[in-house]
């Protein structure tokens, strides 16, 4: 049966069932399938989301379902959207994750406001979009430098940039050492002349 491939328990699916039959809705769609769906005009108020897809909703071991997944009622869908959300992912990710197992009219827009409405989500997301810092355009040539260091086809890299006229100095790294770093920079500030500060 579909049900023996959900990933819940028998003993939340026992739960589902019984809050299913406890729900108006849920209780209107079971007999619609049972005894077959009106035409859209003649739907009752509380199914009519439900009838874009009512082929697709059937009864399976005494849970109502659409398709492979379990229609939520109403009193268990806050607590769902809960669970789908409990490992904080993304929009995509929680869709995606409720598309293998369960539904409720509205469940994209359900899940991404519950998602931009989430403390914890909203404080990551701007801890990790932190804004860009401008550096004042120095007077002079070798005024103001940029320094890192980058790997390019297994071998290590210093890089040091004039901020002023963008003119790179590149040097390749026999050792990745803080002494072999310094040398070159040595080396590289005897021909240009280093006036104010590093930007690292």
């Amino acid at each position: 049966m579909i049900t023996s491939s959900l990933p819940r328990s028998s003993s939340r699916l026992a739960e589902l069932r019984t809050a299913q039959l406890k729900d108006e809705t849920c209780q209107k769609l079971i007999d619609y399938v049972l005894k077959g769906w009106p035409s859209k005009k003649e739907v009752d108020t509380l199914c009519a989301p439900y009838w874009q897809n009512h082929y697709e909703i059937s009864v399976q071991d005494v849970l109502l379902m659409r398709g492979c997944r379990i229609i939520i009622p109403k009193s268990h869908q806050a607590e769902v959207l809960n669970q789908i959300h409990e490992g904080h992912l993304g929009i995509t990710k929680c869709r995606a994750q409720a598309r293998c197992s369960v539904y409720l009219p509205g469940i994209k827009k359900a899940i991404e406001e519950k998602i931009k409405s989430c403390t914890a989500c909203i404080k990551e997301s701007s801890n990790r979009h932190q804004p860009l810092i401008p550096t004042s355009f120095p007077e002079r040539p070798w005024e103001v430098l940029g320094l890192d260091l980058f790997k390019y086809k297994n071998s290590w890299y210093l890089l040091i940039s004039d901020y002023y006229s963008r003119y790179p100095e590149i040097a390749g790294l026999d050792r990745l050492t803080s002494a072999e770093v310094m040398n070159h920079c040595k080396s590289i500030f005897s021909r240009c002349p280093f006036r104010q500060w590093l930007t690292i």
